[in-house]
């Protein structure tokens, strides 16, 4: 099972949050079948027909443990994992894996010169920039050893 956690908190004035990854279809798309569940809020885009919102964190916790591999923006899951000691791949925009990423799972991170230049600004204050991203091929390819 993959498990995903595909968007970061809501921003407060209701703009794309610049973290969420804008290709999870494409990625789905190419799982040809996989199970996969989502993990989020209530309020975000259903992507996967497995999608559990609002859950316990000792919920989130049973399922990083049971997955075979997860996928995540830069939110709460990579955290969490890292403290479950539980690899992953985390999907890389405008936020530095250098400082807020993890070096034991797999930082897809496109180009650093899309990183802000002020890394800890409000997220409300930066554009969002869907060519910040890797394309789902990159998330694929790097998705083959855990098959």
């Amino acid at each position: 099972m993959i498990l995903i956690a595909p968007f970061s908190k809501a921003l407060r004035n209701g703009g794309n949050n610049p973290k969420n990854y804008p290709f999870w279809k494409g990625v789905l798309k190419g799982l040809n079948g996989r199970k996969v569940v989502q993990v989020g809020v209530e309020g975000e885009e259903k992507l996967t027909k497995d999608f559990r919102k609002n859950l316990a964190f000792t919920e989130i916790e049973k399922l990083i443990k049971e997955c075979d591999i997860w996928v995540s923006v830069d939110n709460f899951l990579p955290h969490m994992a890292h403290h479950l000691k539980k690899t992953g791949i985390v999907l890389w925009g405008q936020s530095d894996p250098n400082i807020f990423g993890y070096p034991e799972n797999m930082n897809l991170l496109k180009d650093r010169k899309y990183l802000r230049p002020d890394q800890f600004l409000i997220w409300e204050q930066a554009e969002y920039l869907a060519d910040a991203f890797v394309r789902p091929e990159v998330v694929l390819e790097s998705l083959k050893g855990a098959r």
